[in-house]
């Protein structure tokens, strides 16, 4: 085991002076520092992108649960005006066989809301069906991002905070970085330190 480490060492230490001695290592090493930053700033537009995709989808969900919360309403009353007519019928049919036409007017009423009270209940069914719609590229992509970085980000904290929890080792480790104290350059590398090379 100290053997294949020493070995590993060894070797990494001969690229590094290869780089070292080449002409190109200054270049080499400014084209690899620009690559991390636009990394960076590709995760992080990733992160908003996720962000405002999550926010749509709640506004979406919150307007779905009013027209649910109103149509349910709006059922009950109908379903309570309904019973209340049923009896009146009853009562009405009781009292005097011989009131043909307010038995008809009545009945004519309770087929109306009858079809009303069905109408609701489409209505309830369709937005509750339209709480199952979601942006397929969002979730898509938001999954894509957990699995690879592993992390789960605390969105609720300070802007200059970049905060969540990394499970890609063996205990889960909280992350706290103040974006004022660090370069973009050590919070990539330190991020992608994090990310597992085991495919």
């Amino acid at each position: 085991m100290l053997r294949e480490e020493l070995e590993e060492y060894v070797a990494v230490s001969r690229e590094l002076v290869k780089v070292v001695v080449s002409d190109s290592a200054v270049a080499d090493l400014t084209k690899s520092v620009d690559c991390q930053e636009d990394m960076i700033n590709s995760l992080v537009g990733t992160e908003l992108q996720t962000l405002d995709l999550i926010r749509d989808l709640m506004s979406v969900e919150e307007k779905v649960a009013h027209t649910v919360l109103a149509a349910e309403e709006t059922k009950q009353k109908v379903s309570s005006r309904l019973h209340k007519i049923e009896r009146e019928i009853q009562e009405v049919c009781e009292k005097n066989a011989s009131v043909e036409t307010d038995k008809k007017f009545l009945q004519k009423e309770v087929e109306d809301l009858k079809l009303l009270e069905d109408e609701t209940e489409e209505i309830e069914r369709e937005a509750q069906e339209d709480t199952t719609v979601v942006i397929p590229s969002a979730l898509y992509t938001a999954k894509l991002f957990h699995s690879v970085s592993k992390i789960d980000w605390d969105y609720s904290c300070d802007s200059t905070l970049i905060k969540g929890i990394h499970y890609g080792g063996e205990i889960a480790q909280p992350l706290c970085i103040d974006s004022t104290q660090h370069s973009k350059i050590f919070i990539s590398d330190y991020l992608w330190s994090l990310l597992s090379t085991d495919w």
